[in-house]
């Protein structure tokens, strides 16, 4: 029996999301995920890096309600 074992060399991962409203309206959220090999790296994300995203993706819920309580 033989196993193969497949290494990828990868140092970090990141998703950027974006948001297009149907009036054409684009809000650009940032990195949203981020993983990084160093683990001093994943901890700045944890400290820094996500609750700014957590809050740009609050705000950008806060205007969709907003907007639709309007109409």
């Amino acid at each position: 029996m033989s196993t193969s074992k497949a290494e990828a060399q990868h140092r970090s991962a990141s998703m950027s999301f974006v948001i297009t409203r149907a009036d054409g309206q684009v809000i650009d959220l940032g990195v949203g995920a981020y993983w990084h090999r160093n683990p001093l790296r994943r901890l700045w994300w944890r400290l820094w890096g996500q609750p700014r995203f957590k809050r740009r993706a609050e705000a950008a819920n806060r205007e969709a309600a907003r907007a639709a309580s309007r109409e």
